[in-house]
């Protein structure tokens, strides 16, 4: 999923994850599949990373059309730190638990010690409320 190169950045950058979930208090039933979970998102991550980092040289090579879809996605990352430091504590708490740390929603339940199900319903509506800010932001449009 990545190359040699990458599997050094990549095995340290999961077991940060790893260490991080489990000073919460993390323990999840299967710690063989959990982080091989982590280890592989962490490889889209880094792969993710890899495609979009460019050189200084890269960046004279664009061409004017390359150059402005790349600053109009700028508004749109503020707009995001923006609307996800409107949220409360607990939504943020739960976005990241799942999205900065790649819990699964069991495992994001686990570590709230909250029922599976009010987990998902949790994640369900702090994700609408996030969309709803990021429209309101937009005038009223959903992305």
């Amino acid at each position: 999923m990545a190359g040699p190169d990458d599997a050094a950045d990549i095995a340290q950058e999961a077991m940060i994850r790893v260490w991080r979930s489990l000073e919460r208090g993390m323990v999840p039933d299967h710690p063989v599949a959990w982080l091989k979970t982590i280890v592989r998102r962490e490889s889209f991550r880094q792969r993710n990373r890899s495609a979009t980092a460019s050189s200084l040289e890269e960046h004279f090579e664009l061409d004017d059309r390359t150059a402005a879809n790349r600053l109009d996605l700028l508004p749109l990352q503020v707009d995001v730190r923006r609307a996800v430091r409107s949220l409360t504590p607990q939504d943020r708490k739960l976005l990241a638990l799942r999205y900065v740390d790649d819990l699964t929603q069991p495992a994001v339940a686990s570590a709230l010690g909250i029922p599976e199900g009010t987990a998902k319903v949790r994640l369900h509506r702090a994700r609408g409320r996030l969309q709803q800010v990021l429209a309101e932001h937009e005038g009223g449009e959903h992305r």
